[in-house]
Formats: structure tokens, C-alpha cells, sequence
């Protein structure tokens, strides 16, 4: 029975209902249907899908059934079909940015609807959060997608000019199966960090937990039954264990010796600190740290569970939470009883859905034919992977050749390079060059900064990177089958850099923060006051991956057009392009680990011993 108060203004506003009961009673002046019935509404998230829709990479040229958009799109439908009438659809960002598909359609042809936008609006997603990545082509692209889309675009800490007015849409409202849902939508406030100004004219970021304290209250007041914070940020610890163990999530995030810091910068990822921090939120619908997290649960300020979860990147998980709901008459609203979530994978035996296919073919073939085309040639392969990590390589001197050339051509020449190879599958043949193959050794949209730093700066870094590896034990060596083995499970590709022009080295039997065995200039040792000018994508000048060290430097140039774009032309201009020509060897590692691991391949190594 409803209370005295609340029954007598429902009976008003019904009048002409002859009677109530369980099912309910509709008036046009109610905001919800009186109907008191437990239900469970399911939140289905997408996150990081960088403009993969198809289970295709567009880097390798080969299928990849782990992936895509439009397999996700039958989980979706299945999802929906368990609990229809009662679930919501939610994506948390880095969504036009990502593949040569998105590309192709920000910079080449930037008429058609965004394909992105096509697939989306198919599915019938109810809102999505702002990814940093969405900047990246700058606000007409931005605007544009905005406008194609048929849900809201949020972003609350997202504010323009001196007044710090909201700049996108701050939270919404969605009413489903007599439930009222509140999202609150949040980006990183990295991005005034990673991106050029131009891109993100007028605008500030702020910090997402500050934004999070001020929303969340007006979003109860509005009538929200449920507060859903839909972010594009994540943990900013990661589990020392494995992280694809689900339990290494539910770990007591106090627990130090269960955690590993992400190397964040400032506010970039506070997921967790807002889930215990703000009251009344009930889920964090999370992203950015590309992680598989099917379930973590939170203590709040008030000893409540707050459920974060994030479904990784690329289209290949989709993220299910499932909210238990009872009427609360005392309070006149629903409340949450019980919640639970898991991650639905994305493998080969979930089919595409045709709806999807079929309305984004043209785009994908677009594409297909934009990254085929002949770029230029080689007179040999140059490897990747884990083979040319562990030596100095010619394919990570390539693209430090080609920093080095762009920034003098910028007229701004530098002393050294630094660069890392995001992937395994990376790599130049023999022969011809397509645009895909160029594109492949370098998947990300970073551009070229020209800093200036000190050698105390250079040594702290190279120090860091060392850490990317286990400490080697002479007696008890890893699998010579498998080369990951020598690298800190957590640590990712895109965090070990290689270098050019000085001479330095590492033995990585020593213990971390002391495997910098010699680093010279031109033969000469280092000093700690010597002054460089380097070459450094925007990502890593900005701290990213805990060089915070390269935040004490001094930009002296940004770039305009993306590192890959710089490989693409050099490729071009240089005919026959000789690995060795390339390979400088200034970079040792001890003990050798190409020839402990690689000391059978056939792949063409100069500096390998």
C-alpha cells in the first residue's frame, strides 16, 4: 500500500481510473507507470571500439574473429532478447578514432554519415560518453557525429570558455520498463594534455571527481531511481596478478600488495575514487584503460557496493550488468537489491549481424581499397614483434629516422629519437609497400613533439623503460619458445621505447631502477645538466605511461599531421629502402635476449651479436 500521501495524490491525478492494481494505470501526467512489480533493467556497454565494426585488421590485412562492432551487435540483440523492454545501451567513448576506417572518413571524405554513427544508430544506443580520442580530428568532425547520431553525446567535466559553460550535454534522464535511469556522462581530462590545441579550441576538462560530486545530487533530485556514471576512465591501479583473472578484481583495492599504480597523470583515471567517494551512484560503466573488468565492487562513503565494470577494447567483449529492483513505497521509487555483471566475449562463434554488415559493407570496402594501394618498396624485410625489441632494430630505427626527419624539416633538428613498437604484428616485408603495411608499424593516431630535456630527465626515463622486463635469472631462464616471458606481465609494448644517436644499455639481471649500465653522447658520458632537443610522440611528452619525468621538458613543437602519416611519406620518398641502411646499433641489452629467444629465426638482425 502506497503511504497516506503519496496514495491520495496518485488517486487525484488518476481520476478517471476506475480501479488500481498490480498491472498499473497509465494518466498522461504521470511521469512513470504506477506498477510496483520487482524487474531487473540491464545495462548492455560498449567502450574503446576505435572504429572497428568489422572483425577485420586493417593493419594485417586478415580476419579477426575476436573483434569488431558487428559482432557485438548479435550479443547485443541476444542480450536484449533475455530482458526485453528493460535494458539500456551505453558506450563510454573512443568511438571515430582508431582504425584507417576512421581515418579515411575524418581526413579523407568527411561527407557520408560517419560510418560509426550508421552502425550505432542501428543498434538504437541510448547515450555515449565522450572518449579523449574523440578530438582528435577536431571539433567540425566531432560536431558533425554529434549531429548524425540519434542519441546523446555527454561529457559533464567538458566545459567551454571563460565561464566554464557546459559544452556537451551533462547527463540524461531515460525512463525504461517504469524505471528511471540517470547517466552521467565523463571523459579523462588527459585530453587537454595528449591533444593540439586547435583541435580542442576554447575548452577546459575538468576533473571528472569534482564534476562527479557536483551532478550526481541533481540527478537524484531530477528523479533518477538509478544513477549510472558512463566514463572514459578506469582504475588507476592495475592487479599485480593476472589481470584476465576476474578475481584479481575483487581484491581489496586498499591492499597495496594486490595492486600495481598505472602511472597516471593527474585525474586521468579516478573510476574508482568516484565510485567511493560520491554517494548514490550505483554503477560505473567504464574505459580508456583498454582491460577486460567483468566485475569490481566498491565501498562507498555510506558502505554501499558500487559496481564498476569495463568491457576492453576494439569490439571484443560486450559488458552486462544486471540491476534487481524493488519499490520502495516508503520513498516512492525503485531501488536497487542486487547487482551483478560479466563481460559476453566476442569469438568465432559469434556471427555478425547482418543489419550491421549490410549497412556499413561500402565503408569497409572504401577502406580496403584506401590502405591497398602501393606506397613504396623495400630491398629487404624488416622484422617486428618481440624479435626487433629485444635488439636494436631496423624497424624501430626506422621510425625514429623518420622523427628525426620530420622535425628538422620542421625546422627543428634534434639530437635523438625515441619510439616504441605498439604491436607484434608490425612489420615491413621484402618487396612492395602497401599504405596498410606502412600504417601497420604504427596503429596509433600520435603526433611529433620536439622537446627540450636534461640528461637527469633521459636517465630517470631510460630507468623506467627498463622496468618493462623481469628481472632475468641466469639459473632458472624463461621458455625459449616464449619471448613475452622476459617482460613484466603487465607491462605493455607501447611503453618500451627504443632509442637513437646515444649509446646506452641495460642489464636486466640487475633489480629495477638500476639496469642502466652505460649512456653516452657521442661517445661521451652523459651529464645531468646536458641539454637535448628529442624528438617524442605527443603521448609520451605528456607523461603517458608514467614518464612523468618528460613533463619537467619544455615543448618546442607539435606537430600537425600524426607520426604514421610521417612513415607513410618517408616510405614514399625512399625507393628501396635497405634495413641495413637504417640500422644504426647504439642499444645493448644483457643478457642478449634476440639470441636467447630468436637465435634460430631467419629474420635479418645487424646489431645482433
Amino acid at each position: 500500500m502506497l503511504p497516506r500521501s503519496r496514495s491520495a495524490a496518485l488517486l487525484s491525478l488518476l481520476g478517471g481510473c476506475a480501479l488500481l492494481s498490480l498491472a498499473g494505470c497509465y494518466d498522461e501526467r504521470l511521469p512513470v507507470m504506477v506498477h510496483t512489480s520487482p524487474r531487473t533493467v540491464r545495462l548492455l556497454q560498449t567502450s574503446d571500439l576505435h572504429t572497428n565494426i568489422f572483425p577485420w585488421d586493417y593493419f594485417t590485412g586478415t580476419a579477426d574473429a575476436s573483434r569488431g562492432l558487428a559482432k557485438v551487435a548479435t550479443l547485443i540483440q541476444k542480450a536484449r532478447a533475455e530482458n526485453p523492454d528493460c535494458n539500456l545501451l551505453i558506450d563510454t567513448g573512443d568511438t571515430i578514432q582508431g582504425t584507417p576506417l576512421g581515418t579515411y572518413y575524418a581526413q579523407v571524405d568527411n561527407t557520408p554519415r560517419h560510418p560509426m554513427a550508421v552502425a550505432m544508430n542501428s543498434l538504437g544506443y541510448d547515450a555515449m560518453a565522450l572518449g579523449n580520442h574523440e578530438f582528435n580530428y577536431g571539433l567540425g568532425v566531432l560536431s558533425k557525429f554529434r549531429d548524425e547520431v540519434q542519441f546523446p553525446i555527454l561529457g559533464a567535466n567538458v566545459r567551454k570558455g571563460a565561464a566554464k559553460e557546459e559544452a556537451f550535454t551533462p547527463y540524461v534522464i531515460k525512463s525504461v520498463c517504469g524505471v528511471k535511469v540517470g547517466i552521467l556522462g565523463l571523459v579523462t581530462p588527459g585530453v587537454s594534455t595528449w591533444e593540439r590545441k586547435e583541435n580542442i579550441p576554447d575548452l577546459s576538462f575538468a576533473d571528472p571527481l569534482e564534476t562527479a560530486r557536483t551532478y550526481v545530487p541533481k540527478i537524484r533530485a531530477a528523479g533518477a531511481d538509478i544513477v549510472v556514471v558512463a566514463i572514459h576512465s578506469g582504475p588507476d591501479k592495475q592487479p599485480t596478478g593476472r589481470a584476465t583473472d576476474p578475481a584479481s578484481w575483487l581484491v581489496d583495492y586498499a591492499d597495496d600488495t594486490k595492486w600495481a599504480d598505472r602511472g597516471n597523470l593527474p585525474g586521468e583515471n579516478e573510476a574508482v575514487q568516484i565510485a567511493q567517494q560520491v554517494e548514490g551512484i550505483d554503477v560505473l560503466l567504464t574505459g580508456h584503460t583498454h582491460q577486460p573488468i567483468p566485475k569490481m565492487l566498491l565501498k562507498n562513503t555510506q558502505g554501499q557496493d558500487v559496481l564498476l565494470i569495463q568491457p576492453n577494447r576494439w569490439g571484443s567483449h560486450l559488458g552486462q550488468v544486471d540491476l534487481s529492483l524493488v519499490y520502495d513505497e516508503e520513498e516512492g521509487h525503485w531501488s536497487v537489491s542486487a547487482k551483478d555483471s560479466k563481460l559476453l566475449a566476442v569469438d568465432a562463434t559469434v556471427t555478425e549481424d547482418p543489419q550491421v554488415t549490410q549497412l556499413t559493407q561500402s565503408y569497409h570496402d572504401t577502406t580496403l581499397n584506401y590502405v591497398s594501394a602501393k606506397l613504396g618498396r623495400t630491398s629487404a624485410a624488416f622484422p617486428g614483434g618481440y624479435a626487433a625489441r629485444y635488439v636494436d632494430s631496423a624497424l624501430a630505427d626506422l621510425i625514429n629516422t623518420v622523427q628525426e626527419v620530420a622535425a628538422e624539416q620542421s625546422g627543428h633538428p634534434v639530437d635523438f629519437s625515441l619510439a616504441a613498437l605498439f604491436t607484434d604484428e608490425g612489420q615491413l616485408p621484402a618487396g612492395d609497400i602497401s599504405l596498410r603495411e606502412a600504417y601497420s608499424i604504427y596503429v596509433y593516431d600520435n603526433t611529433l613533439y620536439v622537446m627540450e630535456i636534461n640528461g637527469s630527465i633521459l636517465r630517470r626515463a631510460l630507468e623506467l623503460n627498463a622496468q618493462y622486463f623481469v628481472q632475468w635469472n641466469p639459473a632458472a631462464p624463461p621458455d625459449a619458445s616464449k619471448p613475452e616471458t622476459a617482460k613484466q606481465s603487465n607491462a605493455q609494448n607501447y611503453n618500451w621505447d627504443l632509442y637513437s644517436q646515444i649509446e646506452y644499455g641495460f642489464d636486466v639481471t640487475k633489480p629495477a631502477g638500476s639496469r642502466l649500465t652505460h649512456l653516452r653522447f657521442k661517445g661521451v658520458d652523459v651529464t645531468d645538466s646536458q641539454v637535448f632537443h628529442i624528438a617524442i610522440n605527443n603521448y609520451r611528452a605528456s607523461g603517458g605511461g608514467g614518464y612523468s619525468m618528460f613533463k619537467e621538458g619544455k615543448v618546442l613543437w607539435t606537430s600537425a599531421d600524426g607520426v604514421r602519416d610521417y612513415i607513410a611519406r618517408y616510405i614514399q620518398a625512399h625507393p628501396n629502402l635497405d634495413p641495413d641502411a637504417v640500422n644504426s646499433c647504439n642499444f645493448t641489452l644483457s643478457p642478449d635476449l634476440y639470441a636467447y629467444f630468436f637465435k634460430s629465426s631467419s629474420g635479418r638482425v645487424k646489431c645482433s651479436p
